[in-house]
């Protein structure tokens, strides 16, 4: 518990002693306050006192007999005693005792009989200042420290977050968004890239023989050697397993080809030291795709067309590189001059047409199962996902998109809470308002909903609609604070009808529902800040069409005045 009084002072004046001193005057106070007084007449005497013990203030006079209290502060700092220390002039010195003040005093006083009835007073004033400068200095201090300790850690799981453990290398994660940067790059500005795959031959048979911690330590000498092999500019991450993945920006086949073929002879003529000092050898096998040269749209298929070239070659018999080109030629020249007509061709498509629309609504089925069981647990959410998809749909059409962008933000609305299946139930079933480390926790559920789709090749669209309905329209949401257009049309619109459902039912656990029309006005005030104006505009139409609500329960003239606003 902090003292409202100063344990000990040290008084400088040229005559501590005489009658009228400061001193004397504080003689009772210190007394009835337990508190400890010392003397000094000069600086060098306070300099000395303040060197061997410790002091919670210092009142001096400005004008001492050996130098002047400015010179006495600044020796202070110059020694980096940090203390308060209250100035006394005389009756006429109050301009200069302004002027000394900007030095670094704590406050001031004339010295006479009224002002050392305040003295006490001005004494604790300036010790509690103090101590709340002191405090908030040390609070400062730790935030800094707890800043760096962020920032270093903050780093470090970033970097291990794009790492391989083990080889130290690039992961599959980042090779794949650093794959996508790169192909976007190359198809821009009409540049050459090659995809080397490249695995391990045999490596099951090296782990039966030597150990799976021999295999470990052949995965990390062989991640040494392709970082010291290849150019800066090229990108290497261990794929999976004993499988690695190579991008090569401005290299097209030929040089892909010659560079491949160096890697596969040097491993091979190599001995690979095992932790027993045991040396191996070892080959690999490495399929090779380059875009403009094959056709290619997507950095997936580059990467399907590299490992197609790569099954080809452990296929041949191993220790050998195979380029898709190659691939495609060889299935020409086995394929028979046949003909088919249109018709056929199209009854083909269609089919592959119908087997994919089959298995994305399987999908899509199956994780409607999960989605209602995660509702179940909350009568207040039950049916939420469902209506959200219903009403995105209904309000997609009202905005005159085509159907298949329909299905999509359909199938988004439905899908839009699946990552809420890795929130605990603690959190998740929660009545009342979270805590700040339980609020980011569930935050993070439109990140790990798209991790969860994202691997669903058909469901691509709606994963970055999952992603971004938790956007704000002014760039204040999460998780990437995208503004404005910069969302995605599809997560306006489920944002919307996400906001709006648990209003009207969802949000029952947390305080009383509202009815349609009061849901709607809470659309219209944050329209332009969380929501996209047109969207609300778009939805309060479609409730207006089906009799929810009536034209004069809302502010129209407000919405339509946000809506052009935008628009300008």
């Amino acid at each position: 518990m902090e003292r409202k009084h100063p344990i000990k002072i040290l008084v400088v004046e040229c005559e501590p002693n005489k009658t009228g001193s400061a001193f004397q005057a504080l003689s009772r106070w210190a007394e009835e306050n337990k508190a400890k007084m010392e003397q000094a007449s000069t600086v060098k005497e306070a300099l000395e006192k303040l060197s061997t013990d410790d002091f919670d203030l210092v009142l001096t006079d400005y004008q001492l007999s050996d130098q002047t209290s400015v010179d006495f502060l600044a020796q202070i700092k110059a020694k980096n005693y940090y203390i308060p220390i209250l100035l006394m002039t005389h009756a006429g010195d109050e301009l200069l005792a302004l002027n000394v003040l900007k030095s670094g005093f704590s406050d001031y006083l004339v010295k006479s009989e009224n002002s050392f009835r305040e003295l006490p007073h001005m004494i604790e004033t300036a010790c509690e200042r103090h101590q709340m400068v002191v405090r908030e200095k040390k609070l400062e201090t730790e935030l800094a420290n707890k800043n760096t300790q962020l920032e270093t850690l903050g780093r470090k799981l970033s970097e291990r977050s794009v790492r391989d453990e083990l080889t130290g290398l690039y992961n599959h994660r980042f090779f794949q968004e650093k794959m996508a940067e790169e192909f976007a790059r190359a198809t821009r500005y009409h540049y050459p890239l090659s995809c080397l795959m490249v695995d391990i031959d045999q490596f099951k048979t090296i782990n039966d023989t030597h150990g799976h911690v021999s295999g470990d330590e052949i995965l990390k000498n062989l991640a040494s050697f392709f970082t010291s092999y290849l150019r800066q500019t090229d990108t290497v991450a261990r794929y999976g397993g004993e499988e690695f993945v190579v991008s090569l920006p401005h290299i097209g086949y030929e040089g892909a080809n010659l560079l491949a073929e160096r890697l596969r002879k040097k491993i091979l003529d190599q001995s690979f030291s095992l932790g027993s000092g045991t040396p191996v050898q070892i080959s690999v096998s490495i399929g090779i795709a380059s875009y403009p040269e094959d056709p290619i749209d997507r950095k997936e298929t580059m990467l399907f067309y590299a490992d197609k070239a790569l099954y080809r070659a452990k296929s041949n018999g191993r220790n050998q590189v195979v380029l898709y080109k190659n691939i495609i030629k060889d299935y020409v020249n086995q394929i028979p001059d046949l003909k088919f007509s249109d018709e056929k061709v199209y009854q083909f498509r269609q089919r592959l047409f119908d087997i994919s629309e089959m298995s994305k609504r399987a999908y899509i089925e199956a994780t409607k199962a999960l989605i209602n069981a995660l509702e179940a647990k909350d009568p207040h959410t039950m049916g939420h996902a469902a209506r959200v998809g219903h009403y995105s749909a209904l309000t997609a059409r009202e905005m005159g998109l085509g159907e298949d962008d329909v299905r999509i933000i359909e199938h988004a609305g439905l899908l839009h809470d699946i990552g809420k299946i890795c929130v605990s139930d603690e959190i998740l079933l929660k009545p009342g308002a979270y805590t700040h480390q339980e609020y980011e926790k569930m935050k993070a559920h439109p990140v790990m909903g798209y991790q969860i789709v994202k691997p669903i090749k058909f469901l691509a669209d709606e994963a970055l609609i999952i992603l971004h309905h938790h956007e704000w329209f002014n760039g204040e949401g999460y998780p990437h604070r995208l503004k404005g257009r910069e969302i995605p049309f599809g997560a306006r619109i489920v944002s919307v009808l996400d906001a709006y459902d648990t209003m009207r039912v969802a949000g029952g656990r947390y305080k009383r529902t509202l009815n349609c029309e009061e849901a709607v006005r809470e659309l219209i005030q944050h329209a332009g800040t969380q929501f996209d104006p047109l969207v609300v505009l778009h939805f309060v139409h479609l409730l207006l069409k089906g009799g929810d609500i009536k034209p004069d329960a809302y502010d129209q003239r407000k919405l339509e005045q946000t809506v052009r606003a935008f628009a300008a």
